[in-house]
């Protein structure tokens, strides 16, 4: 027997014959006419070469042949209709999910923790991998889903225009320095970004950001003394230092919260951060990276 021999949808026919034990109650099954679905089983008997189904005084009975049949041909379709129909909705509370986001420590600082708390309430067998980007974007294990999300600032980022991007946040930038410090201003000006010794925190191991941009736009530049990979590490060099550390306003506040450090506002046209999500296509319209990708971006709006 070769399947490319046989219409596929003789096998929609014959499931209906056999659930309905009639000719003229299947073909009302499927909306056909009584003559096209008596078509249907005499080509089923033909291909076969069985009888199928074999009117009695008791009705149309099914041959051993069409009972083993039947069987199989139900669980094909069942199948079918389950891989053809649309993707089940995502249940936050009853899933089991594991998230792969792929991001920076500012990420991981600021919209981690309230991630993980409202987890904990809409879907507490949710679960959150960390993993942290490089100086590439990880395009290969986002199209294989191995990777949900990347999450990150356009100096870190050059993506591809097939990938999938909304920019979450734009942030200003603000200057970190000891709490001691004394300025004749509480803000960094243009000269103080010039003539401070710097830390420049650059977790993908980039030797320039946008700061460096705007200066050298101006026709300047800056010194950095130290090159520090962890917020934590950069906080602790400039708490002890009259060193400058440049870095989103909200991480620099949540530092001088917990360091003796204070934050300050920079010159007004400094550029500022802007945090992009991307995803891939081929995974866009799966419900749970919807749900998680509304849930995130919720969290970071108000803010």
């Amino acid at each position: 027997m070769k399947l490319h021999q046989l219409d596929l949808n003789l096998l929609l026919a014959l499931d209906a014959l056999m659930t309905q034990g009639s000719v003229t109650r299947a073909a009302e099954s499927l909306f056909i006419s009584q003559p096209a679905m008596s078509h249907a089983l005499n080509r089923l008997r033909a291909f076969f070469d069985d009888p199928l189904l074999v009117r009695t005084p008791q009705g149309m009975l099914p041959t051993p042949r069409a009972q083993r049949l039947h069987l199989g041909v139900q669980q094909v379709l069942r199948l079918l209709e389950q891989q053809l129909s649309e993707e089940e909705l995502f249940e936050p509370r009853q899933s089991k999910r594991r998230f792969v986001l792929c991001t920076t420590d500012y990420v991981e600082c600021v919209l981690i923790p309230p991630l993980i708390q409202r987890l904990r309430k809409l879907a507490p067998g949710v679960t959150i991998e960390i993993r942290i980007l490089r100086d590439t974007l990880p395009e290969a294990e986002l199209a294989s889903g191995e990777i949900d999300l990347v999450l990150g600032f356009d100096e870190y980022m050059q993506v591809p225009g097939y990938l999938g991007k909304e920019t979450w946040l734009t942030e200003p930038l603000a200057g970190l320095v000891r709490a001691t410090l004394e300025l004749e201003e509480e803000r960094i000006t243009l000269a103080q970004l010039i003539d401070m010794p710097h830390v420049f925190h650059s977790p993908l191991g980039t030797s320039e950001a946008s700061l460096d941009s705007y200066l050298k736009s101006l026709g300047h530049s800056r010194t950095i003394s130290v090159n520090s990979q962890s917020y934590m590490s950069a906080a602790a060099i400039v708490s002890q230092s009259d060193h400058l550390l440049v870095l989103p306003s909200m991480v620099a506040e949540l530092l001088a919260n917990h360091w003796p450090l204070k934050s300050l506002p920079l010159p007004a046209d400094v550029p500022d951060y802007h945090l992009n999500c991307v995803w891939h296509p081929v995974h866009a319209q799966q419900p749970a990276l919807i749900w998680l990708k509304g849930l995130m971006k919720e969290l970071v709006s108000p803010q």
